[in-house]
Protein backbone atom coordinates (compact mmCIF):
# COMPACT_ATOMS: atom_id res chain seq x y z
CA UNK A 1 0.00 0.00 0.00
CA UNK A 2 2.99 2.70 0.74
CA UNK A 3 5.13 1.32 -2.48
CA UNK A 4 1.66 2.12 -4.17
CA UNK A 5 1.09 5.63 -2.56
CA UNK A 6 4.91 6.41 -3.29
CA UNK A 7 4.58 5.25 -6.95
CA UNK A 8 1.72 7.39 -7.70
CA UNK A 9 2.82 10.32 -5.36
CA UNK A 10 5.99 10.45 -7.59
CA UNK A 11 4.19 9.89 -10.91
CA UNK A 12 1.71 13.30 -9.76
CA UNK A 13 5.26 15.27 -8.64
CA UNK A 14 6.12 14.60 -12.25
CA UNK A 15 2.98 15.44 -14.19
CA UNK A 16 3.11 18.88 -11.79
CA UNK A 17 6.54 20.04 -12.72
CA UNK A 18 6.26 19.29 -16.45
CA UNK A 19 2.94 21.46 -16.11
CA UNK A 20 4.24 24.37 -13.76
CA UNK A 21 7.70 24.74 -16.33
CA UNK A 22 5.64 25.07 -19.09
CA UNK A 23 3.48 27.71 -20.20
CA UNK A 24 0.72 29.24 -17.99
CA UNK A 25 -2.07 28.24 -20.33
CA UNK A 26 -0.85 24.55 -19.51
CA UNK A 27 -1.54 25.82 -15.82
CA UNK A 28 -5.17 26.91 -16.05
CA UNK A 29 -5.80 24.20 -18.36
CA UNK A 30 -4.82 21.69 -15.30
CA UNK A 31 -6.52 23.60 -12.54
CA UNK A 32 -9.44 23.70 -14.62
CA UNK A 33 -9.68 19.57 -15.00
CA UNK A 34 -8.59 19.01 -11.04
CA UNK A 35 -11.56 21.37 -10.07
CA UNK A 36 -14.25 20.33 -12.34
CA UNK A 37 -13.17 16.37 -11.20
CA UNK A 38 -12.89 17.27 -7.87
CA UNK A 39 -16.31 18.74 -8.18
CA UNK A 40 -17.90 15.70 -9.47
CA UNK A 41 -16.21 13.55 -7.29
CA UNK A 42 -17.41 15.65 -4.62
CA UNK A 43 -21.28 15.58 -6.29
CA UNK A 44 -21.15 11.53 -6.38
CA UNK A 45 -19.93 11.61 -2.49
CA UNK A 46 -23.17 13.58 -1.95
CA UNK A 47 -25.77 11.46 -3.92
CA UNK A 48 -26.19 14.42 -6.81
CA UNK A 49 -24.84 12.45 -9.16
CA UNK A 50 -28.00 11.91 -11.26
CA UNK A 51 -29.93 15.12 -10.15
CA UNK A 52 -29.53 16.70 -13.48
CA UNK A 53 -30.53 20.42 -13.17
CA UNK A 54 -28.01 20.13 -9.89
CA UNK A 55 -25.57 19.25 -11.61
CA UNK A 56 -25.79 21.61 -14.57
CA UNK A 57 -26.05 24.28 -11.45
CA UNK A 58 -22.86 22.99 -9.96
CA UNK A 59 -21.21 22.74 -13.54
CA UNK A 60 -21.93 26.05 -14.53
CA UNK A 61 -20.90 27.71 -11.12
CA UNK A 62 -17.96 26.01 -11.43
CA UNK A 63 -17.04 27.26 -15.08
CA UNK A 64 -17.94 30.48 -13.37
CA UNK A 65 -15.40 30.24 -10.46
CA UNK A 66 -13.04 28.55 -12.77
CA UNK A 67 -12.64 31.76 -15.19
CA UNK A 68 -12.90 34.15 -11.87
CA UNK A 69 -8.85 34.83 -12.22
CA UNK A 70 -9.70 36.01 -15.74
CA UNK A 71 -12.25 38.16 -15.39
CA UNK A 72 -12.16 42.02 -14.78
CA UNK A 73 -13.08 42.71 -11.21
CA UNK A 74 -16.35 45.61 -11.98
CA UNK A 75 -17.90 41.96 -14.08
CA UNK A 76 -17.18 39.61 -11.42
CA UNK A 77 -19.60 40.09 -8.78
CA UNK A 78 -22.24 41.11 -11.20
CA UNK A 79 -21.60 37.87 -12.74
CA UNK A 80 -21.48 36.07 -9.78
CA UNK A 81 -25.26 38.00 -8.69
CA UNK A 82 -26.74 36.62 -11.97
CA UNK A 83 -25.54 32.96 -11.20
CA UNK A 84 -27.70 33.26 -7.56
CA UNK A 85 -30.56 34.53 -9.18
CA UNK A 86 -30.54 31.66 -11.88
CA UNK A 87 -30.05 28.93 -8.58
CA UNK A 88 -33.24 31.57 -7.35
CA UNK A 89 -35.00 30.63 -10.48
CA UNK A 90 -34.04 26.66 -10.24
CA UNK A 91 -35.37 26.51 -6.80
CA UNK A 92 -38.82 28.16 -7.97
CA UNK A 93 -38.99 25.84 -11.44
CA UNK A 94 -37.80 22.68 -9.63
CA UNK A 95 -39.69 23.12 -5.74
CA UNK A 96 -40.64 20.19 -5.60
CA UNK A 97 -37.74 18.12 -6.62
CA UNK A 98 -35.02 20.19 -4.94
CA UNK A 99 -34.72 21.58 -1.49
CA UNK A 100 -32.94 25.48 -0.45
CA UNK A 101 -30.70 22.53 1.53
CA UNK A 102 -29.71 21.42 -2.13
CA UNK A 103 -29.03 24.86 -3.80
CA UNK A 104 -27.16 25.77 -0.42
CA UNK A 105 -24.76 22.55 -0.63
CA UNK A 106 -24.02 23.03 -4.44
CA UNK A 107 -23.12 26.50 -3.83
CA UNK A 108 -20.71 25.26 -0.93
CA UNK A 109 -19.48 22.38 -3.08
CA UNK A 110 -18.33 25.22 -6.22
CA UNK A 111 -16.88 27.54 -4.10
CA UNK A 112 -14.92 24.88 -1.64
CA UNK A 113 -14.02 23.20 -4.96
CA UNK A 114 -13.41 25.29 -8.28
CA UNK A 115 -13.27 29.09 -6.37
CA UNK A 116 -10.51 28.43 -3.66
CA UNK A 117 -8.49 25.87 -6.09
CA UNK A 118 -8.61 28.90 -8.84
CA UNK A 119 -6.55 30.35 -6.63
CA UNK A 120 -3.46 28.71 -7.56
CA UNK A 121 -4.39 30.09 -10.89
CA UNK A 122 -4.35 33.52 -8.91
CA UNK A 123 -1.28 33.23 -7.80
CA UNK A 124 0.39 32.06 -10.76
CA UNK A 125 -0.38 35.61 -12.34
CA UNK A 126 1.14 37.91 -9.43
CA UNK A 127 4.51 39.32 -10.06
CA UNK A 128 7.33 35.97 -9.30
CA UNK A 129 4.24 33.90 -9.17
CA UNK A 130 6.08 30.98 -11.37
CA UNK A 131 8.41 31.20 -7.44
CA UNK A 132 5.25 31.70 -5.48
CA UNK A 133 2.85 28.87 -6.39
CA UNK A 134 5.35 25.80 -5.60
CA UNK A 135 4.43 27.63 -1.84
CA UNK A 136 1.09 26.11 -2.09
CA UNK A 137 2.12 22.58 -2.84
CA UNK A 138 4.84 22.85 -0.52
CA UNK A 139 2.69 23.88 2.29
CA UNK A 140 -0.06 21.55 2.03
CA UNK A 141 2.01 18.48 0.66
CA UNK A 142 5.09 18.15 2.53
CA UNK A 143 3.07 18.72 5.78
CA UNK A 144 0.81 15.74 4.58
CA UNK A 145 3.96 13.71 3.61
CA UNK A 146 6.19 14.42 7.07
CA UNK A 147 2.82 13.56 9.26
CA UNK A 148 2.11 10.47 7.66
CA UNK A 149 5.69 9.21 8.28
CA UNK A 150 5.98 10.59 11.63
CA UNK A 151 2.70 9.26 12.83
CA UNK A 152 3.42 5.75 11.04
CA UNK A 153 7.10 6.38 12.79
CA UNK A 154 6.39 7.31 16.15
CA UNK A 155 2.42 8.21 16.57
CA UNK A 156 1.04 6.89 19.91
CA UNK A 157 -1.09 9.87 20.76
CA UNK A 158 -4.85 10.13 18.94
CA UNK A 159 -5.59 13.41 17.46
CA UNK A 160 -9.14 13.52 16.63
CA UNK A 161 -9.94 9.78 16.28
CA UNK A 162 -13.60 10.32 15.88
CA UNK A 163 -12.92 12.00 12.69
CA UNK A 164 -9.85 10.52 11.53
CA UNK A 165 -8.44 7.14 13.46
CA UNK A 166 -4.70 6.96 12.02
CA UNK A 167 -3.73 10.59 12.74
CA UNK A 168 -1.57 11.43 15.51
CA UNK A 169 -0.53 14.56 17.36
CA UNK A 170 2.90 13.51 17.03
CA UNK A 171 2.35 13.19 13.00
CA UNK A 172 0.55 16.53 13.48
CA UNK A 173 3.70 17.88 14.93
CA UNK A 174 5.91 16.30 12.86
CA UNK A 175 4.09 17.79 9.56
CA UNK A 176 4.07 21.38 10.84
CA UNK A 177 8.28 20.98 11.17
CA UNK A 178 8.70 18.91 8.70
CA UNK A 179 6.59 22.13 6.54
CA UNK A 180 8.63 25.12 7.89
CA UNK A 181 11.56 23.40 6.98
CA UNK A 182 10.74 22.80 3.76
CA UNK A 183 9.83 26.38 3.68
CA UNK A 184 13.20 27.85 4.80
CA UNK A 185 15.02 25.39 2.15
CA UNK A 186 12.86 26.66 -0.68
CA UNK A 187 13.62 30.37 0.40
CA UNK A 188 17.29 29.09 0.85
CA UNK A 189 16.89 28.11 -2.57
CA UNK A 190 15.31 31.06 -3.86
CA UNK A 191 18.26 32.88 -2.21
CA UNK A 192 20.85 31.51 -4.05
CA UNK A 193 19.96 30.79 -7.16
CA UNK A 194 17.89 33.70 -8.36
CA UNK A 195 18.24 37.60 -7.77
CA UNK A 196 15.35 37.55 -5.19
CA UNK A 197 15.27 38.84 -1.68
CA UNK A 198 13.13 36.13 1.00
CA UNK A 199 11.88 37.68 4.04
CA UNK A 200 12.40 34.59 6.54
CA UNK A 201 9.79 35.29 9.23
CA UNK A 202 6.96 36.64 6.91
CA UNK A 203 8.47 32.87 5.04
CA UNK A 204 8.26 31.07 8.43
CA UNK A 205 5.06 31.87 9.20
CA UNK A 206 3.38 31.20 6.38
CA UNK A 207 4.83 27.46 6.49
CA UNK A 208 3.62 27.67 10.31
CA UNK A 209 0.04 28.40 8.38
CA UNK A 210 0.50 26.75 5.99
CA UNK A 211 0.95 23.36 7.49
CA UNK A 212 -2.07 24.31 10.04
CA UNK A 213 -4.58 24.74 7.23
CA UNK A 214 -3.59 21.89 5.34
CA UNK A 215 -4.42 19.48 8.48
CA UNK A 216 -7.67 21.46 9.07
CA UNK A 217 -8.61 20.55 5.43
CA UNK A 218 -7.34 16.93 5.18
CA UNK A 219 -9.58 16.76 8.44
CA UNK A 220 -12.55 18.90 7.13
CA UNK A 221 -12.91 16.35 4.14
CA UNK A 222 -12.20 13.23 6.38
CA UNK A 223 -15.47 14.58 7.81
CA UNK A 224 -17.06 14.14 4.76
CA UNK A 225 -16.16 11.14 4.39
CA UNK A 226 -17.42 9.72 7.53
CA UNK A 227 -20.52 11.18 7.25
CA UNK A 228 -21.48 9.68 3.92
CA UNK A 229 -20.05 6.57 4.24
CA UNK A 230 -17.32 6.31 1.91
CA UNK A 231 -13.47 5.65 2.19
CA UNK A 232 -12.44 7.61 -0.74
CA UNK A 233 -13.71 10.36 -3.25
CA UNK A 234 -12.44 8.65 -5.98
CA UNK A 235 -10.43 6.00 -7.12
CA UNK A 236 -7.96 8.16 -10.01
CA UNK A 237 -4.80 8.18 -7.49
CA UNK A 238 -3.83 4.29 -6.99
CA UNK A 239 -2.86 4.60 -3.04
CA UNK A 240 -4.29 8.29 -2.65
CA UNK A 241 -7.77 7.99 -4.04
CA UNK A 242 -9.56 10.56 -6.01
CA UNK A 243 -8.42 13.98 -6.67
CA UNK A 244 -10.26 15.31 -3.92
CA UNK A 245 -8.34 13.40 -1.21
CA UNK A 246 -4.85 14.58 -2.98
CA UNK A 247 -6.05 18.12 -2.89
CA UNK A 248 -7.73 18.36 0.08
CA UNK A 249 -5.22 20.59 1.80
CA UNK A 250 -4.35 22.20 -1.28
CA UNK A 251 -8.26 23.64 -1.32
CA UNK A 252 -7.53 25.17 1.67
CA UNK A 253 -3.57 26.23 1.20
CA UNK A 254 -4.22 28.00 -1.82
CA UNK A 255 -6.50 31.34 -0.95
CA UNK A 256 -4.68 31.29 2.69
CA UNK A 257 -0.92 31.51 0.16
CA UNK A 258 -2.61 33.84 -1.83
CA UNK A 259 -3.93 36.60 0.32
CA UNK A 260 -0.90 36.33 2.73
CA UNK A 261 1.33 37.23 -0.36
CA UNK A 262 -1.20 39.91 -0.98
CA UNK A 263 -0.91 41.10 2.38
CA UNK A 264 3.14 40.25 3.29
CA UNK A 265 6.76 40.21 1.33
CA UNK A 266 7.59 36.64 1.31
CA UNK A 267 9.74 36.61 -1.78
CA UNK A 268 10.34 39.59 -4.08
Amino acid sequence: MISTRIISAIIGLLLLFVIFLSDIIFINIGVAIVSIIALFELLNTLHYKKNIPLVAAALAGGIIFIIFPFVSSKFALPILYVYIIVLFVMLLKYHHAISLNDITIIFFMIIYTCFFLSHITFTRMMENGKILVWLIFIGAWVTDTCAFFVGISIGRHKLVPQISPKKTIEGSIGGIIGCVLAFILFGMGVNHFGTYHVNYVNLVILGLLCSVFGQIGDLFASVIKRQYGVKDFGSIMPGHGGILDRFDSVILVAPLVYYYLMLFDVII
